[in-house]
């Protein structure tokens, strides 16, 4: 199916904006790497950001077993943000999404301010920093809680999105992760973003009335308090449907 679908999306988008299927599998990887035993909330997201197989040469060690050792630009790979791991002076000059692991902070924590991110950020040490990711994501992964994207490939590329965005969304989605989700039988859905929720929320309906919930991009142009509020919407979700 993964296959499958790989050849849909690139019927559907420019040559310039096609990520291999190497990229893609890499990702996989990452994503079954922290899949839970039991999923309880799937995070349900756009996309990764593309991985060329350039940036697939760059290579890092952690002390997570059986974890991947080639770099993607996905929030699930240790490496991605984190220069200092690498080593590597072909690590892209600008990489990592903060703003989603202020999610991921979120589903475990119940934040006041900005400043509670603070052990995820760029202000912590890297070594204290980098522990505090892999614990975090050991939590979450015990939680239940699965960051799944709703398209298998890249929809951005050097800071620019396909014109067929939202086609490929729904190409991905109808194809591959709405199988994806019904199989993992969570216990609700969260999707980020307004076009996401949009693609998905017809099917979720149908499947799961009730327990699925929109909230916007983390980095949609909003206030700190309607941010705040979406985070503190993570934490109320995770803590109804997950373990203690």
């Amino acid at each position: 199916m993964l296959e499958d679908t790989y050849s849909r999306l690139q019927s559907m988008l420019d040559d310039s904006m096609v990520e291999s299927l190497d990229a893609i599998r890499l990702v996989d990887e990452y994503r079954e790497y922290w899949r839970p035993e039991v999923v309880n909330i799937i995070l349900l997201a756009e996309s990764h950001v593309f991985t060329t197989l350039e940036d697939m040469d760059i290579s890092f060690e952690t002390p997570l077993q059986g974890y991947p050792t080639q770099y993607a630009k996905f929030v699930y790979c240790l490496a991605y943000g984190e220069r200092t791991l690498t080593a590597d002076p072909r690590h892209p000059p600008r990489d990592g999404t903060p703003q989603f692991w202020k999610i991921f902070y979120s589903c475990a924590n119940n934040v006041d301010n900005l400043h509670d991110f603070s052990p995820m950020l760029s202000k912590t040490p890297f070594e204290q920093r980098l522990q505090n990711k892999i614990s975090l994501l050991t939590d979450l992964k015990r939680m239940g809680v699965w960051l799944l994207d709703t398209s298998i490939a890249a929809l951005y590329h050097g800071g620019k999105k396909p014109a067929k965005l939202s086609e490929a969304l729904e190409c991905s989605w109808k194809s591959y992760t709405l199988n994806v989700v019904r199989t993992s039988k969570p216990k609700h859905v969260i999707c980020v973003g307004k076009e996401v929720g949009r693609i998905a929320s017809g099917d979720l309906r149908r499947d799961m009335p009730n327990s699925f919930t929109v909230l916007p991009q983390p980095n949609a142009r909003l206030s700190t308090e309607r941010h705040m509020d979406a985070f503190r919407t993570y934490y109320r979700v995770c803590s109804e449907h997950c373990v203690s």
